[in-house]
């Protein structure tokens, strides 16, 4: 029985930070260069595994000379990848600059011939073995067709909403917990930069007919709606000192599945997700920063 399994994105970061942005045309030193995993529902699978659950990514990587890096940083994060298929074809690659000054990420990424994840591929047996789905619009004709299955057998779905897709809507029917960003908020909605965050996950949680929607707002914390209470929750933002904001939506969202998966109390998720998020942002990339358990309480504790 797995805590999590997902479906969706996964890639390869190449990571480097800097103090000043390059103008065009120009060369420039960097003390760092950093390589790690990424991608949304990958590196929450090992937000899981990193907590103490048991994580199942099932997907197809391609056969490059990418491949062993992506498959063992899966498995050293105790993500089981004895789903995941290989087949001819690249994997997708990030280049993440980190602006230092200004505190921003410029991110280049390519996803030309990497192979599809197809309905046909899944094997439904990983998904009913799973406590909580999670799923991106990475993939998504399977994603649907998970959904569907999870759906079916009254397991949780978290949905990683960060972009709208043609999919998504038909996904999200099948959610149990629709994790969004600010951004897809705002665009699904219809609403306005400026608008009342409240506003905007009310009308959230009419547009999708979801027992649980979120939406994450960075440093303002997140906030969440459920449907049939009518009851809103507020999460702070732990103040710590950042390195890399890369991936902390993807481990809030690993964080968040892990807790649904041991029957938390949504106080709680929110919570823990939150601070294991904020603990990330502490390292360069989306996975070295990701805390333990132990490292999760004592920072909590304290707080």
């Amino acid at each position: 029985m797995f805590d999590v399994s997902g479906i969706g994105s996964y890639c390869l970061d190449y990571l480097s930070v800097v103090e000043s942005y390059p103008a065009e045309d120009e060369k420039m030193e960097v003390n760092h260069i950093e390589i790690q995993g990424g991608g949304n529902v990958a590196t929450a699978l090992v937000a899981v595994g990193r907590l103490g659950g048991k994580a199942c990514y099932q997907g197809i990587i391609g056969n490059d000379e990418n491949t062993n890096s992506i498959l063992n940083g899966l498995k050293r994060e105790n993500v089981d990848v004895s789903h995941i298929k290989v087949e001819e074809g690249k994997n997708p690659s990030a280049f993440i600059i980190i602006n230092t000054k200004n505190n921003s990420r410029t991110i280049l990424y390519t996803k030309s011939e990497v192979p599809l994840f197809k309905e046909e591929n899944i094997d439904v047996r990983v998904i009913q073995d799973s406590k909580v789905l999670l799923l991106d619009f990475y993939h998504e004709e399977a994603s649907l067709a998970a959904s569907r299955v999870a759906h079916g057998k009254n397991i949780p779905v978290v949905i990683d909403a960060e972009s709208i897709k043609p999919l998504s809507s038909e996904i999200m029917k099948n959610a149990t917990h629709i994790v969004a960003s600010k951004s897809f908020a705002l665009e699904f909605t219809g609403k306005s930069s400026n608008s009342v965050m409240e506003e905007v996950l009310k009308r959230l949680s009419e547009k999708v007919s979801c027992p649980f929607v979120c939406i994450t707002l960075g440093e303002q914390g997140a906030i969440g709606l459920e449907s049939q209470t009518g009851r809103t929750y507020f999460q702070e933002a732990f103040p710590v000192e950042v390195a890399d904001t890369t991936g902390a939506g993807d481990v809030f969202h690993g964080a968040f599945s892990f807790f649904l998966s041991r029957d938390y109390s949504m106080d709680a998720i929110l919570r823990y997700a939150s601070g294991c998020a904020a603990l990330a942002c502490r390292e360069i990339g989306g996975r070295k920063g990701i805390p333990t358990m132990n490292e999760l309480m004592e920072f909590l504790n304290d707080k």
